[in-house]
């Protein structure tokens, strides 16, 4: 793979979707309870990677559009976790 940066917009934009419908897959098959273990963890792997690559990827997006320093790309679901007043 080229260095990324060097890569133009719509180009980035392309890889992203693609990523973005490569982790999706994935993810649907970890949850798939047919598969056998093991193939559900190589499909968990996938799914890390593509997470990782799409990351990456809004990160140069958004340095491209003058949000790098703005974006949130850290994993937020722990929230759902955490205790409220009324909890």
């Amino acid at each position: 793979m080229s260095d990324i940066r060097q890569k133009t917009i719509m180009q980035l934009f392309d890889e992203y979707w693609t990523t973005m419908m490569r982790c999706w897959t994935a993810q649907e098959k970890i949850m798939d309870k047919s598969l056998p273990e093991s193939e559900r963890l190589k499909w968990a792997i996938r799914a890390q990677e593509q997470n990782a690559k799409r990351t990456e990827l809004i990160r140069v997006l958004d340095e491209l559009f003058g949000y790098g320093d703005t974006t949130n790309t850290t994993k937020t679901y722990h929230t759902y976790f955490e205790k409220t007043n009324n909890g």
